[in-house]
C-alpha cells in the first residue's frame, strides 16, 4: 500500500486501473468527453456488452473537451463523491432500515388518509344523488326515508 503523504511513492497498479477508470467516468459525467464516444459506451452498458478498460483507454485517448476545466470540475465532483462515499455508512443498517420504515409509514398513512378522502367524497355524492332522487318523488326504504324525512324541505 502506498503512502499518499509521501509524494515520492508511485501508485500500485490497481490504483492506476481505478484512478484511470474513475477520470474517465467523470470526464463523461461532467460533458468533457466526446459525446458520440460516451454515447457509445452508454449504449453497451445497456446491452450488457461493457469492458470497463476498453472503455477507460478509448475515453483517455481523446482526452478532455476542455482541458483547462477539467482540473477545477474533476476536483469539484471528488470532494462531492468524497463526501457521498463518507456518508454511505450512514444510510446502511439500523439507522437506514428506520429510514425507510418512516418513509413507508408516512407514505402508507398517506395513502390511507386519501383512501377516506375518496371514499367519503363517493358517499357524498351517492347521498346527494339520492337527495336528489327523493325530491323527484322517488321511494326508498324506511331507513334513507327516515333520513330524508330529516329534511323538511325535501320530505313534504
Amino acid at each position: 500500500m502506498t503512502n499518499e503523504n509521501d509524494p515520492s511513492t508511485e501508485l500500485e497498479e490497481w490504483e492506476l486501473i481505478a484512478w484511470r477508470r474513475l477520470r474517465a467516468g467523470m470526464l463523461v459525467e461532467l460533458g468533457n468527453a466526446d459525446k458520440k464516444l460516451a454515447k457509445t459506451w452508454q449504449a453497451r452498458v445497456k446491452s450488457g456488452d461493457f469492458d470497463a478498460d476498453l472503455c477507460t483507454d478509448q475515453i483517455l485517448a481523446t482526452g478532455p473537451l476542455k482541458p483547462a476545466r477539467e482540473e477545477e470540475a474533476v476536483l469539484t465532483r471528488t470532494t462531492r463523491l468524497e463526501r457521498d462515499l463518507l456518508m454511505t455508512p450512514l444510510l446502511k443498517g439500523v439507522s437506514g432500515k428506520s429510514r425507510k420504515v418512516r418513509g413507508a409509514a408516512k407514505s402508507g398513512a398517506a395513502a390511507l388518509i386519501m383512501q377516506f378522502i375518496v371514499v367519503g367524497i363517493f358517499c357524498i355524492l351517492t347521498f346527494l344523488f339520492l337527495l336528489v332522487a327523493a325530491m323527484k318523488g322517488v321511494e326508498f326504504d324506511p331507513f334513507f326515508q327516515a333520513i330524508i324525512d330529516f329534511f323538511p324541505a325535501i320530505g313534504d
